[in-house]
Formats: structure tokens, C-alpha cells, sequence
């Protein structure tokens, strides 16, 4: 599973109601990728991918 499936299913997972403002391709498999497509769309968007996938690595 990419970082890019493991993000969107957490994001999907934490904050339903935003979902698709913060779904990205599940092909993307950096980090940094991730966080500069969703910052892109809005500042506080770019803060939620952050925190996900922040969230995400402290689960690994």
C-alpha cells in the first residue's frame, strides 16, 4: 500500500465531510508530494494533510 492509499483512507477515516477536498492519487508515493498537492488547494487543507500524515507516521 502507497503513503498516497494510507493517506486517503485516514483522511477519509478522520474527517468524512472533507474527504475529497483532501484525496490525492494513490499512485503518489512521497510525502512531500502529497502535503504540496493539498496545500495547493488551501492553507488549511495543506495543515490537515500534515497532521495526517504526521499521524500516519507515528503509527509506523
Amino acid at each position: 500500500m502507497t503513503i498516497a492509499e494510507r493517506y486517503n483512507l485516514e483522511a477519509a477515516r478522520l474527517l468524512p465531510h472533507m474527504a475529497a477536498d483532501l484525496q490525492v492519487d494513490p499512485a503518489i508515493i512521497s510525502t512531500t508530494e502529497i502535503d504540496e498537492i493539498v496545500f495547493r488547494r488551501g492553507e488549511f487543507l495543506g495543515g490537515m494533510a500534515c497532521a495526517i500524515l504526521a499521524m500516519i507516521e507515528k503509527k509506523n
